[in-house]
């Protein structure tokens, strides 16, 4: 009896310990967990293990050095040990105010209210995803997101250049003249709005010239800023300068269309062909719009086709969302707004008919005897009766 009893009485006691052991177990976890959510966690520290994350490092090469780049900028203002959790919407509106100013610009120049909410956006998307990952016991890295309902400065009066054709003829006429490269990138920027990183990496095997009607071009994922291979047809001269183009690149081995002129294995560099083409407006006697180099022959694309179908247009020129597209690349012209006010119909009482512009009247005239009398008590003449 003695031995039972001193078997129980151990494992009651051994039940005690263990029942100890994972209160404080769990106490501690809880202390961790709260540790972790209620803010103990710096900007830095959260930007060290979001740099070194798979959401991160699918980005582009440049996508994640420009992020860097604002990530950086944002916390050597915030400060870079400060706790994320306390945030405020003072600290977004001073970071603002500083960043408009030139304070957080490394050459001191004053930016626009877009440059400052990209900056904000990529702190955002940190946040974000902080909330979302999750530590080895379940906890989230960031309980909430401190961003969420703060909000972003908006760009009132947005600089968005369009180019016509135009000063696109002009330009065509000198390419030639500024680099061999230059006419073809113009033509293929014109005809499929396409943005210039993508013109530039084109090869021979993105071509089907022989596609009917005059042959198609094909744009590949990875040099597309929405991801997705898409095939977009030729006009006639393009094909006809693209024909041409690969007549003077017979002798190279290079499969690039756009090889650089050192290294011909690589495509040529966006920022030397910008160059290029700021040369080719000072040869046409041209001014480069401001705001904008390449963008505007993009914008040109999407003003010049707001009659065909939103969906069709976003496809051939590489949009994601229609809706970018409607709002910040199919631009009012004086054309269009001329036809809606002038050539739209009157609503009658059967529904809208078309009516024969008619003779405004003219003001009141006097009368031999001094009195004003009003010409609409006449019959007003309608052209075509």
């Amino acid at each position: 009896m003695a031995s039972e009893s001193r078997r129980s009485g151990m494992g009651h006691r051994d039940r005690e310990q263990a029942k100890a052991e994972a209160f404080t177990l769990l106490a501690s976890l809880k202390a961790r967990r709260e540790s972790l959510t209620s803010g103990h966690v710096t900007l830095a520290t959260l930007f060290d293990k979001y740099d070194g994350s798979p959401a991160f490092r699918a980005k582009k090469m440049r996508t994640q050095a420009e992020d860097r780049r604002k990530l950086e900028r944002v916390m050597g203002f915030i400060g870079r040990d400060r706790d994320v959790t306390t945030i405020a919407p003072s600290d977004v509106q001073r970071y603002v105010e500083a960043r408009m100013s030139g304070q957080c610009s490394s050459n001191g120049k004053p930016v626009r209210a877009r440059a400052a909410a990209a900056d904000l956006v990529a702190l955002n998307i940190m946040l974000n995803w902080a909330t979302r990952e999750r530590q080895s016991d379940g906890s989230p890295l960031l309980a909430h997101n401190p961003m969420r309902g703060i909000r972003r400065p908006v760009e009132k009066n947005p600089r968005r250049p369009i180019e016509t054709y135009d000063r696109y003829l002009k330009l065509m006429r000198v390419a030639g003249e500024v680099d061999w490269r230059l006419p073809l990138v113009l033509a293929l920027a014109e005809s499929t709005g396409q943005r210039i990183s993508a013109v530039l990496h084109l090869g021979r095997e993105d071509l089907a010239l022989e596609r009917l009607p005059y042959g198609w071009v094909q744009f590949r994922a990875e040099h597309q800023k929405n991801g997705c291979d898409h095939w977009v047809p030729l006009t006639r001269n393009t094909a006809r300068l693209i024909r041409r183009h690969l007549r003077s690149l017979r002798g190279e081995a290079a499969s690039l269309l756009f090889p650089a002129d050192k290294e011909r294995a690589q495509s040529v560099d966006r920022w030397f062909m910008s160059r290029r083409l700021r040369a080719a407006y000072e040869r046409a006697g041209l001014k480069p719009l401001s705001g904008g180099l390449w963008h505007p022959f993009r914008r040109k694309f999407a003003t010049e086709r707001k009659h065909l179908p939103l969906r069709d247009v976003a496809v051939a020129g590489g949009w994601k969302e229609p809706r970018t597209l409607l709002e910040c690349y199919q631009l009012a012209d004086n054309a269009t707004l001329q036809r809606v006010v002038l050539d739209a119909p009157k609503l009658f009482a059967d529904g809208l008919r078309p009516v024969t512009p008619s003779v405004t009247p003219n003001s009141r005239t006097r009368t031999t005897h001094g009195r004003r009398k009003s010409r609409l008590q006449k019959a007003v003449p309608v052209f075509g009766t």
